[in-house]
């Protein structure tokens, strides 16, 4: 989590962009990324069974998941029902 975090934070002038919607400094956004202090944020976040994800990933349920690829395998496994998923030109 926290060498995502810090990737994520050090891209272009993301690190000012935070600290400017925080509404704190730029040297206090790098003392809240230095490695201990961002270590710690890290560990309390796992031990609070949170994780860090980019925005672009979408998370579900695992039980949810699970049900997803059941349903898309049984789906799949005919080929006329997989014919019927396909849009375009027919």
């Amino acid at each position: 989590m926290s060498s995502l975090i810090l990737q994520r934070a050090q891209r272009d002038a993301t690190q000012a962009a935070i600290a400017a919607a925080m509404g704190v400094s730029e040297s206090t956004m790098s003392r809240l990324l230095a490695p201990d202090t961002l270590d710690k944020l890290t560990l309390m976040l796992a031990h609070a069974g949170l994780k860090v994800v980019p925005v672009e990933r979408v998370c579900v349920d695992p039980v949810m998941y699970q049900a997803m690829t059941s349903i898309a395998a049984k789906a799949m496994s005919d080929a006329a029902t997989a014919q019927r998923l396909v849009w375009g030109d027919e």
